[in-house]
């Protein structure tokens, strides 16, 4: 039913007519990987559809900036109009090689935020950690029972697929502690060998990769050293990773870097010992993962801007930067 009126409001041409309700605001998009195939495959879009995005953008006179002008405006309070700003996390190779042509193509800046070991090679991200051992291993199940996990059978793509995404958020529930030490216990018990470095999809952009591209509109912002969930984390710990990432990332880049993005970036993930400790090591601004949008007349936390997981379909894009979803928004609050 959603997407008959959705693709009612594109046949009739009618999304210019939310235009005014993006008015002093920004559709801010979080991603994570593009591929380059038109299946998707573990990546949010592909190749294709991010070309039709950024094509939409530009047929529309959308004005696309860097986030670092997005919080300029929040902070002084500036006018906006059709505004649309691109981050994405983690920084997997795949944006160099799949979105990063197409954003120089369209002249469009871009937001990544890495963590720091991940691109040092020093640590293979735990969530891929978890999906690379489950979909390789040839055992027929996975026993976590004494762990209070469960059992999982593994034996088809899909019964696979469903453990990966179960025991990654369950993992994400433990300290920091008791998520790596699970998270070995799991490659350990499939007996899988990760063979040392990220490779192929979990590959991490090489610092030359970074360099190249932050003189093309596309910044680079810490997201901490190795990726832990910040809320769970002692107060030394936080300004650890926060501390670190940044100086490793200002010193390769040569200047200062002062926004922030929240691994996972929940509600829950966020707790006022985390903000403080960003205040503490120099951040001025931070974003999150939670849906919604800021406004420029009005006193934001910088601490806790809003983003939106970037969508699959096209009238699902077009209803977050049109004006529609803030519309939506604003009459769920009456």
């Amino acid at each position: 039913m959603k997407s008959l009126l959705l693709k009612g409001l594109e046949v009739l041409n009618l999304y210019p007519w939310f235009n005014r309700y993006t008015s002093n605001t920004a559709t801010v998009f979080m991603l994570h990987g593009v591929s380059s195939d038109s299946n998707g495959e573990r990546y949010e879009i592909s190749v294709d559809q991010l070309r039709g995005f950024l094509d939409y953008l530009k047929r529309s006179a959308y004005s696309v900036i860097s986030l670092a002008e997005y919080t300029e405006a929040l902070r002084n309070q500036r006018d906006l109009y059709k505004t649309v700003v691109f981050t994405v996390d983690d920084g997997y190779r795949n944006f160099y090689l799949n979105s990063y042509p197409l954003f120089r193509e369209y002249d469009y800046p871009a937001t990544i935020f890495v963590t720091t070991d991940f691109i040092d090679r020093k640590v293979f991200l735990w969530w891929d950690k978890i999906e690379y051992a489950i979909t390789t291993t040839t055992q027929p199940n996975l026993d976590l029972s004494e762990h209070n996990f469960g059992v999982f059978q593994l034996g088809t793509e899909r019964q696979k697929a469903l453990a990966v995404h179960r025991i990654t958020e369950q993992c994400k529930l433990l300290e920091d502690h008791q998520r790596r030490a699970m998270v070995d216990r799991i490659v350990t018990s499939l007996d899988v060998d990760l063979g040392g470095q990220p490779s192929g999809k979990y590959e991490p952009l090489t610092w030359e990769e970074i360099l190249k591209m932050n003189q093309h509109k596309i910044d680079f912002y810490p997201h901490t050293r190795t990726h832990p969930i910040m809320s769970r984390l002692p107060y030394e710990q936080k300004l650890a990773e926060l501390t670190e990432s940044k100086k490793i990332l200002e010193n390769r880049l040569g200047r200062t870097l002062d926004i922030f993005a929240y691994p996972n970036g929940k509600i829950e993930d966020i707790d006022a010992d985390t903000i403080k400790a960003l205040r503490e090591t120099g951040y001025s601004a931070a974003v999150t993962s939670i849906p919604g949008f800021n406004h420029t007349k009005v006193n934001n936390n910088l601490y806790m801007l809003h983003r939106f997981a970037i969508p699959h379909h096209r009238l699902w894009f077009k209803q977050y930067v049109s004006g529609m979803e803030y519309a939506k928004n604003r009459i769920r609050k009456m």
